[in-house]
């Protein structure tokens, strides 16, 4: 075995990612909520958007395959 492969360990895997979970800033229950909401709205609105773009080519099409 070289120096750069190291073998692999199962339990040193889950006490680093254990030790690494310890690290990380949950958000709130209203940070996440705010969060949805922005996403949702985005979402909705972009949806709105393509609609309205997909609506306006198919009657450009219809215009132009009608002569």
């Amino acid at each position: 075995m070289t120096d750069t492969a190291k073998k692999f360990s199962m339990k040193k895997y889950f006490k680093e990612t254990k030790a690494e979970m310890k690290k990380v800033s949950w958000p709130s229950r209203k940070e996440v909520l705010q969060h949805t909401e922005v996403v949702l709205v985005s979402i909705l609105i972009i949806g709105v958007a393509l609609w309205a773009v997909d609506m306006a080519f198919g009657k450009i099409l219809d215009i132009f395959l009608m002569k």
